[in-house]
């Protein structure tokens, strides 16, 4: 893009315009904003791709004003590609929904050395290369961990932006990325006989920058941003690109995606390597992973392993967050050659760091009391950073957990979160211990009502034996109202919490009691809070019976397990009347739900509690939309079962288990020898690996719709 002839050019040109300043007639005003848009071009590039300014903020600054200055007195000068017209005052209220020009797939994962091994294997016998010990050369770049956005450039200029999407469609942001300073307006593509052109990249913010900024909103008593990439891709959606432009956002590109002339004829055809394609666009004033440093050719899959595990223990000294490297074969006909499956592309495969681990001191253990009583021990650590989240609370699920791993309270303790998501203490660091280390003495009470514990012999969880205790009632409460269970919106554990210590709260009735009016005076709250919330309970009162079953909170009787007994049943207090063995005749009900059903909904305070609630017309009854299903025995899953792991796109998980269900399925949570299919989403973790060990079938998003039609 720029040579050292013409940047040493561009910059004693800067400096003849810092001191010129503003033009004095219209006969000069053209020229000097076309000279003034070069030079500020020049030095954003220098600023915001290079990260090698060679102006001061204060001269940038002046050559930035003087074209403003410039603009506004003539203002058919000024051009829609103009610098100064990268932030819109316009807001968006609704991002519309446009198709990209050539579908976005998601990549297949490896995890280890191995894993890379085997997909050189299957790349070598795609392309029939017959000298199996004959390197490969691939192409090795991060895996930037952050919002994916799609560009599209029309006769060198940019002309559309948009966010991933489900890889077909995606939302336009085309304002918004213009407030990126490190995305081109206009990029010299038809140097290279491309008229339009569709690039692939990912918007990140740098970590010190994130750090200020998430310093700022706590000066401000704003809530923080959880970790750097929440930041970057809610940034992309942000109505106003003045608050785009305040998020400090970067975007590396990397990939031509589509390219085509004026005819319509494709443009790609004229690179024969993937690294070529990225070293136009760095040469046309993108940002792209640079070569030799982030980005590398490696001439073989050994070299691949060696660079990965490089990257994998030097990421943390790099500024931007990643979760991996994304090794593409280099060669463009070996990529023709490998193709694609229907989810991902056969030439190219995605390196997954290791979880991220750290030590730190657990300071103390808490006990609290659930719904059901039982008692989890919770950790309390020194705050420590863990991929982009600070962990300073960790569960240690139970006392048989607790005294496998020999943790006690005062131990230097290594922390990781599995999968980059849920916080969890891998061991003790026995050898940093000295003799203040305290074992932990389980406790035989309750902690809340200092009631006895029990822990029946089948069982790793001590429970609360005093079904009035208010931690107990509180928890019962809460999940009552919850999304999954009777979904009463606005109505969270704070308020369940203060209604409660109100006297207002005694039973799950009590919630259709609420004395509104009164709520109305009560501190944050007023008459338009209390009569939205009313609103919100009175809708549920029409929820499926299924929901208000499920919504009692009776142990092992989940949302599936109510939506079975709910269909063979008039009323939800018609099972009162069912033995267990009736129970366990029933489809995918067991012995241990069939005493829990018993055992609760055979009581007396049960059904009383189920008939106060439908006097307060609170519905029992099982809806039409509830019955069973007769299903045929000729049903394309009759019989079998299926496992969704990672993300769905194209539906949401709820939708997917339900086709499984109304094509004769059965949708289950873990992977055996005896699962019939996996479907494997974006992101798909451990499953996906164990499903391809025992040789289960595996099945993208879109060819499990396909099997379902």
């Amino acid at each position: 893009m720029y040579t050292s002839e013409n940047q040493k050019y561009l910059f004693e040109l800067s400096k003849q315009l810092i001191e010129r300043g503003k033009a004095g007639d219209a006969s000069d005003a053209s020229g000097l904003v076309s000279e003034l848009i070069k030079v500020i071009e020049y030095h954003e590039w220098r600023y915001y791709v290079l990260d090698q300014p060679v102006l001061s903020d204060f001269e940038y600054d002046t050559l930035f004003r003087n074209l403003q200055l410039l603009e506004q007195e003539y203002p058919h000068l000024t051009k829609k590609d103009s610098p100064t017209q990268r932030v819109s005052n316009d807001l968006t209220e609704n991002f519309k929904t446009v198709r990209h020009l050539t579908p976005m797939l998601s990549l297949d994962n490896s995890y280890n050395g191995e894993d890379l091994g085997d997909f050189d294997e299957r790349v070598k016998k795609l392309t029939e290369t017959e000298d199996m010990s004959m390197g490969i050369e691939y192409c090795v770049e991060p895996k930037f961990d952050g919002g994916t956005i799609v560009l599209v450039y029309e006769n060198d200029q940019l002309v559309r932006a948009a966010t991933r999407g489900n890889g077909t469609d995606g939302d336009e942001i085309t304002a918004n990325a213009k407030a990126i300073m490190s995305i081109p307006l206009r990029a010299n593509f038809s140097k290279y006989g491309i008229q339009k052109a569709e690039l692939r990249g990912e918007v990140l913010i740098r970590k010190d920058l994130f750090d200020q900024i998430n310093g700022e909103r706590s000066k401000n008593g704003n809530q923080l941003f959880a970790n750097a990439r929440n930041a970057a891709t809610g940034g992309l959606r942000l109505k106003d690109p003045k608050q785009v432009r305040e998020r400090k956002l970067d975007a590396f590109i990397y990939q031509m995606g589509y390219a085509s002339n004026a005819s319509g004829e494709d443009m790609l055809a004229q690179f024969s390597t993937h690294n070529e394609q990225i070293e136009l666009l760095s040469g046309a004033g993108f940002k792209v992973p640079k070569l030799n440093e982030e980005r590398a050719l490696c001439k073989n899959i050994e070299e691949v392993v060696l660079h990965c595990n490089k990257w994998q223990s030097a990421r943390e000294e790099y500024p931007f967050e990643i979760d991996g490297m994304v090794v593409k074969v280099n060669n463009l006909e070996m990529q023709d050659l490998c193709g694609y499956t229907s989810h991902h592309p056969r030439w190219a495969i995605a390196f997954k760091f290791k979880a991220k681990q750290a030590t730190t001191k657990l300071l103390s253990i808490d006990y609290q009391v659930g719904r059901t009583g039982a008692v989890t021990p919770v950790a309390r650590l020194e705050p420590v950073e863990l991929a982009g989240a600070t962990i300073s609370n960790v569960s240690l699920h139970n006392a048989d957990f607790i005294k496998e791993k020999d943790i006690r309270e005062g131990d230097t303790v290594l922390v990781e979160r599995a999968g980059d998501v849920i916080p969890y203490i891998v061991k003790p660091i026995t050898e940093l211990r000295d003799g203040s280390e305290k074992e932990v003495i389980y406790p035989t009470s309750c902690p809340v009502c200092k009631s006895e514990l029990n822990r029946p012999e089948e069982e790793a969880v001590w429970r609360c034996v005093n079904s009035g205790c208010e931690a107990q009632i509180v928890g019962r409460l809460v999940h009552f109202v919850s999304k999954n269970a009777m979904n009463i919106d606005g109505f969270g554990e704070a308020y369940i919490e203060r209604f409660y210590k109100e006297g207002m709260l005694k039973s799950l009735a009590d919630i259709y009691r609420l004395d509104y009016n009164r709520i109305s005076f009560f501190e944050g709250f007023g008459e338009r809070s209390s009569e939205k919330l009313k609103l919100a309970i009175e809708q549920s009162k029409t929820n499926p019976a299924s929901r208000l079953l499920y919504a009692l909170g009776i142990r092992h009787i989940g949302r599936t397990n109510s939506k079975i007994l709910i269909s063979e049943v008039e009323k939800i207090q018609d099972l009162g009347e069912w033995s267990s063995e009736q129970l366990c005749a029933l489809e995918d009900i067991g012995p241990i739900v069939a005493k829990q059903v018993v055992d609760n909904l055979g009581k007396a305070e049960t059904i009383e509690l189920l008939n106060e609630l439908e006097s307060l017309g609170v519905n029992c009854r099982r809806l039409e939309s509830e019955k069973k299903q007769e299903i045929s025995a000729d049903a394309v899953l009759a019989g079998k079962t299926v496992v969704f792991t990672g993300t769905l796109v194209q539906m949401k998980r709820s939708e997917a288990k339900q086709m499984v269900i109304n094509a004769g399925g059965k949708s289950v949570g873990s992977v055996s020898s005896k699962l019939n299919y996996l479907v494997a989403g974006e992101k798909a973790g451990s499953k996906l690996k164990k499903a391809r060990d025992l040789g289960i079938t595996i099945l993208t998003e879109e060819e499990f719709l396909e099997l379902i039609k």
